[in-house]
């Protein structure tokens, strides 16, 4: 299976209905160490009749073949780009089908199409019953939500969870999802613990998140409370803590590579690439790129010196509010990289380190005439202050659950906020959110420094432009209208206006 969160959620699938319609089957699940992927020949037993490939395993072409050889089958259901169908093994893949349209469905919604068909066979109703799971590796595997089949079987999902794991990873969100289950709160509070755990967890917390998947009745004991709880709420509050490591690591790593970019000058680059084999865990290269990209306003390649090798591999993130919008395609353009692969500002590399000089110098070239690290924001609406109401806000909050990938919260500039000084606060115990009233509205903007503020904010009244997003904050029984600012401009500075 894949790595990460579709992947555990396809094997669970998979293995709790086999066992749901046949209670005595013999079935042996192995985990991938690191973010492997696939079929590892050694670890498939000799007694074994089926090996089933959950969202991984399509181009695993020689593997098939040897397992044939030794007279065992292979199942593969699978969503990813593949070179052609195997010849020695049943593959269940939407991209290579043409008589499937959606190819915007992951592992988990393969495995329960697969499942749908043995409930047909059989004449039972089994899979939907797992549809909490196909909703959950849907939403972490970053599905395009434009796509009606993949957003129906989501929402299905998320009406009704009966999978004990993901009831308990709510429970130990619910202060930040304050009992709300949509497609963005599963994108920004359960599937981030989950990848935690794939990240910095080790072996144990592995095997005991994907027993929580499948719904083990094992008990753990809770020393702070005396108490034998279940596998899944500890194992939920360990995610909980790991995704606190990880944040610690992620930290630490960014300050190192801050360091390195200062100490060797890297800023002169258009690109930012920084060897990072000896300062960097490499299961956080991408959580690290994006910190690295969205700090610098520019595309950067993490790079990781594979161990007895002269190829340098790692992950790139473009700057999708700079000019380079498709990053992946910027690099591959140059023809100097051994492969790209993935999404177009979001994606892993290989690359022979004797070209490391020459691409930057080719990258440096071809920006030359270009300011890479200013941003260029595409809004859905410009709206006149005076026309920005509490009734926009209100609107737009009624059509929360629709956002998902690719059905984005609207992104709105708001021109020509008029705000006296003494009406602009630094709140928060570190001082840092920024925060003024307009027309009953607060607009709000997080880490902002007092530096900042001192510098910015430099006169009696400003003029100024947003741009942001629509927000109710929930407070003490209240609903309070919000603009979450993610960027401003001061276009004027003018004496105070009075209000008589």
């Amino acid at each position: 299976m894949d790595s990460d969160a579709d992947g555990y959620t396809s094997s669970a699938i998979l293995i709790n209905y086999l066992k749901s319609i046949f209670p005595n089957i013999n079935i042996k699940w192995e985990l991938q160490e690191g973010k492997e992927h696939g079929i590892i020949l050694d670890k498939v037993p000799s007694e074994t009749n089926l090996v089933i490939v959950p969202d991984s395993g399509s181009n695993q072409y020689e593997i098939h073949s040897a397992l044939k050889k030794r007279g065992i089958d292979v199942i593969v259901l699978d969503h990813h780009e593949c070179e052609k169908e195997s010849e020695d093994a049943i593959v269940v893949n939407n991209q290579l089908s043409p008589e499937y349209p959606n190819k915007n469905f992951s592992g988990a919604g393969i495995v329960y199409k697969f499942c749908k068909a043995i409930d047909e066979y059989l004449g039972i109703n089994k899979a939907d019953y797992f549809l909490d799971l196909v909703a959950v590796g849907n939403i972490a595997d970053m599905m395009d939500m434009r796509e009606l089949e993949t957003r129906y079987y989501v929402l299905k999902g998320l009406e009704s969870i009966n999978n004990s794991f993901i009831k308990a990873l709510l429970k130990q969100q619910e202060y930040s999802i304050n009992g709300v289950v949509n497609i963005t709160n599963i994108a920004f509070y359960i599937v981030p613990l989950i990848n935690a755990a794939i990240r910095v967890g080790d072996e144990e917390d592995k095997i005991n998140m994907m027993k929580s998947f499948l719904e083990s009745n094992e008990t753990v004991y809770y020393k702070k409370k005396d108490i034998d709880e279940p596998i899944q709420t500890a194992t939920a509050r360990r995610l909980y803590n790991l995704k606190n490591k990880q944040n610690r690591l992620r930290d630490k790593g960014v300050e190192l590579i801050e360091k390195r970019i200062e100490e060797k000058r890297l800023l002169l680059n258009k690109v930012l690439i920084v060897n990072v084999t000896d300062i960097l865990d490499k299961n956080l290269t991408g959580l690290v790129a994006n910190q690295i990209s969205r700090k610098y306003k520019r595309p950067v390649l993490l790079i990781r010196q594979k161990e007895k090798s002269t190829i340098f591999g790692g992950s790139a993130r473009g700057y999708e509010k700079g000019v380079l919008k498709d990053f992946k395609q910027f690099l591959q353009d140059i023809n100097q990289f051994i492969f790209c692969e993935g999404h177009k500002n979001a994606f892993g590399f290989e690359i022979e380190a004797e070209k490391l000089i020459e691409v930057n110098d080719i990258i440096n070239d071809l920006l030359k005439d270009v300011e890479i690290d200013v941003d260029e924001y595409e809004v859905d609406f410009i709206i006149p202050s005076e026309q920005f109401d509490t009734q926009v806000i209100y609107n737009i909050h009624k059509l929360k659950d629709l956002w998902s990938n690719n059905v984005e919260e609207p992104l709105i500039a708001i021109t020509k906020i008029s705000v006296n000084k003494e009406d602009i606060q630094l709140i928060g115990k570190n001082k840092n959110t920024l925060k003024f009233k307009n027309r009953n509205i607060d607009f709000i903007k997080f880490n902002y420094s007092e530096e900042e503020f001192k510098k910015v904010f430099n006169g009696e009244c400003f003029v100024m432009e947003v741009v942001g997003r629509c927000s109710i904050n929930q407070w003490d029984g209240k609903e309070i209208p919000q603009f979450i600012i993610e960027d401003f401009n001061i276009l004027e500075i003018k004496d105070k206006e009075w209000i008589f």
